[in-house]
């Protein structure tokens, strides 16, 4: 349990690190007041990158308290993908493409977000979906990239930035709508992905999600929906309300929390 609760907490730190990344990333290509005023803090996020690939090392030392195949002989395994060797280079590997999205943010801002979200869609499979090797979802890459963004997002917005001037109204109800457009798109991806589990009634996808209906683990779930669902979209749903600033606040502080419950509704059970 400890173990678990040491991933989820690496997942999260993880994703606000690289959340800054790809949010560089979109401002160099879209521009805008919105971005010029949060760039100093995804700086300061990208530059924990390094000591989240550290903070992995503990995780893949002792993965066969994570991952149940990891007790099973490489041959009798049910996927070569399964395998503790391959899944300390793809973690690896992981890590660069996130630091060559970094260095090619100033070069090549497009090539720097291919480069995130396909790395993103490779950690999902690792260190989610392979928790639980019967199961399997063509979503869960897009859940993380957006759960990335919506940590990076309200991490920086809730950075100090000493000496910068205060943002305008309008930076701000930028800034809210791009918070709320963000938690709304993965609020769908969860969504798309329970619906089509529970649709298809088959029997490896209700076996990963009845724990997680029940007990504390379905209170986590609900109260991921809520902190980044419905609490964002009531906080901002207007005009005079984006522009507030600890409303804003507000919103990004329970986006973080609904992320954090997401991430251990995910892997604590």
């Amino acid at each position: 349990m400890i173990l678990h609760a040491y991933l989820a907490a690496w997942l999260l730190f993880t994703g606000a690190s690289v959340g800054g990344i790809a949010w560089q990333a979109i401002h160099r290509l879209t521009g805008g007041a919105w971005g010029d005023d949060l760039a100093s803090r995804w700086g300061r996020l990208r530059r924990l990158l390094p000591l989240a690939a550290l903070a992995a090392v503990p995780l893949l030392l002792d993965g066969h308290h994570l991952f149940p195949w990891m007790d099973e002989p490489v041959e009798e395994a049910r996927w070569w993908y399964l395998d503790h060797t391959y899944l300390v280079w793809r973690t690896v590997g992981c890590f660069l493409a996130w630091a060559a999205a970094w260095w090619l943010l100033a070069r090549a801002a497009a090539a720097s977000l291919i480069l995130w979200l396909f790395a993103c869609g490779v950690f999902a499979n690792d260190w989610m979906v392979s928790l639980t090797p019967e199961w399997r979802s063509s979503v869960m890459g897009l859940v993380v990239a957006t759960g990335h963004l919506a940590t990076g997002f309200a991490a920086s917005l809730l950075m100090r930035a000493p000496g910068a001037p205060d943002a305008t109204d309008q930076t701000r109800r930028d800034q809210s709508s791009l918070l709320l457009a963000t938690s709304l798109g993965w609020v769908y991806l969860v969504g798309i992905d329970y619906l089509t589990a529970w649709m298809a009634d088959l029997p490896y996808e209700t076996a990963w999600y009845l724990p997680r209906t029940e007990g504390v683990p379905g209170m986590l779930g609900l109260a991921a929906l809520a902190a980044q669902g419905f609490v964002p979209f009531l906080l901002l749903l207007t005009r005079q309300a984006k522009g507030r600033p600890f409303v804003l606040r507000a919103a990004a502080w329970s986006v973080l929390l609904g992320q954090a419950c997401h991430v251990a509704w995910m892997v604590m059970p």
